[in-house]
Order: C-alpha cells, then structure tokens, then sequence
C-alpha cells in the first residue's frame, strides 16, 4: 500500500480548505447543539490565507444501527459488531469527489500514524460511502490504497437503502452528495457518547478527540 508524500497530502488538505465555503453552504450542525469553537486551524503545508475553522460538539442522538454493509474486501460487516469494545471515527466520502473527500481521506491517513498501536485494537476509523451505486467494494479497495489503509480503518458501502439508513442514523446524509460538509464523528456506541468535528480537522485535532474517549476508559457499567 502506498502512502501519500508529504507535499501531495498538504495539497490535499489545502484544496479541501479551499472547498469547504462552496460545499458547505448553508449547511451548518444543527442549532440546538451548541458548538465550542477553537481558533481556525492553517491548513498543513502553510498555503497563503487558507485556514479551515474546525468546531466540535456533543453529538446526541447519534447511534450505530445493527446494519450489515461490506467493507473494501467485499466482506461483510456489521456495524455494531465493528463498534464493540472501541471508540469509533467515521467520515463520509464518496470516491468520484472532486473536493473534501480527498484531503478527509489524507487525514485518516495520517491519523493512523498518530494514534499508533491504539489503531484497531482501541480504535477503529470507518470511512462510509455516501455513493453507494458507484462506489462497489473494488473501487473502494483502489481507493483505500492511495492513502496507505491499514488494519483498523474500513471503508464500508452496501445497498443504498442499508446505506441510507446507516447515514441517517449516524447524521451524514446529503441530499446532494457533492454538497456535503466535511464530518467526523468520534465515540462509543455502547455508551452513547459521541462528538461531531465539523472542518477540515488535522489529524492531531483527531487523535486529541479519540484520546479523550480513550482516556475516560469505558463505563461504569462495565459496557466496553
């Protein structure tokens, strides 16, 4: 598998800064979740005037639903079963994207590195297709390699109505695929506690959200 050099991925990143006006228009989070704002974050390589603005917030409401879709392999996979016993991060993108979905993509590349030996055995990152009818399993396969996937990160599409159901459940639908706003969500299912970060967010930003729910630990309860 290859990983992406240095001056592609802040490429990447800084064309999707640049995108981000156009493709989330009138789509900002949900009013009654109230944001916590950081200082707008320089897009990796220093491009002039490029910043992206990166907001996170709790996520209520949000919950993996016991859907069955099929990963880059063309295994199936369910996706409680994949959210067991870890925290989740998880993205949409769509492989024919012109935009945010490639430098989205860069970043969980680079966040594989950042999280280390917690990457599938405390983590799991889980990039959905938000266009299933093109995006088959090989393609996703072809896909994942250009950004260097490693055990711990799945790329996941399906049916579009098994696939529609999984992005409503977890908030990241678009009704026009191409205008989708970049989105993680960063939590544990068997909690309920989840974070949306809204922005092109550096992997650092991420790993500093996942170890947030690392270092919490699991519930009370018990429940992983």
């Amino acid at each position: 598998m290859r990983s992406l050099s240095s001056s592609v991925w802040n490429a990447l990143v800084i064309a999707g800064a640049l995108a981000v006006a156009s493709c989330s228009r009138g789509s900002e989070p949900p009013g009654d979740v109230e944001s916590t704002r950081r200082p707008a974050t320089p897009a990796v390589g220093g491009g002039p005037g490029v910043a992206a603005a990166v907001r996170s917030a709790p996520a209520p409401g949000v919950a993996v639903p016991d859907e069955e879709l099929v990963d880059q392999d063309g295994a199936p996979v369910r996706l409680r079963e994949l959210a067991e016993g870890r925290v989740l991060a998880v993205n949409f993108i769509f492989t024919t994207c012109t935009t945010i979905c490639s430098p989205m993509t860069a970043i969980f590349g680079r966040l594989q590195a950042e999280l280390g030996d917690a990457l599938e055995r405390d983590v799991r990152l889980v990039s959905i297709s938000l266009d299933p009818a093109t995006d088959t399993p090989e393609r996703l396969k072809r896909y994942a390699e250009q950004f260097g996937r490693r055990p711990g990160w799945v790329f996941l599409t399906g049916s579009r109505e098994r696939v529609g159901r999984v992005l409503d459940a977890l908030g990241g639908r678009a009704p026009i695929k191409e205008q989708h706003t970049p989105v993680t969500l960063i939590g544990r299912e068997a909690e309920g506690r989840w974070t949306r970060v809204d922005g092109i967010a550096p992997p650092a930003r991420l790993a500093e959200e996942v170890r947030a729910f690392l270092s919490r630990g699991p519930s009370r309860n018990g429940s992983p």
